[in-house]
């Protein structure tokens, strides 16, 4: 499938949206869709590519995935109909602690694993 902008074209409406994001923080990405009417996804997907992180909301699904996990925990061993005591609040905290850790070790153990992939494949 051919490309409809070049490698330049792409390379500069990223440099741009950095610099637009590094002088205001935020909102590269959409002055890039309004400036070269390119589609938003597009675009998107350019930054995945090579490599670059922009601020947004993307930390608000998980933070508020985390607090629904908490919640779910704190409600777990309580008696129907009683508000949850300060020990409830605790083990949710810790909950979601662990959850934090075992995402971050399970991460960890993929990198290894495919480390462990590409040194046997040189074997």
């Amino acid at each position: 499938m051919a490309s409809k902008y070049d490698q330049k074209t792409k390379d500069e409406v990223i440099a741009f949206i950095q610099n637009y994001n590094a002088e205001n923080g935020r909102g590269g990405q959409s002055a890039a869709v309004k400036k070269w009417k390119l589609n938003a996804i597009t675009v998107k997907s350019w930054l995945s590519k090579a490599g670059v992180e922009t601020p947004g909301r993307g930390g608000k699904k998980r933070k508020a995935k985390v607090a629904r996990v908490a919640k779910i925990a704190r409600k777990v061993g309580r008696k129907p109909g009683r508000k949850p005591g300060r020990r409830a609040a605790v083990a949710g905290g810790d909950l979601a602690v662990a959850l934090h850790r075992m995402v971050a070790i399970r991460a960890e153990i993929a990198e290894l694993e495919a480390e462990y992939a590409k040194l046997k494949d040189s074997l």
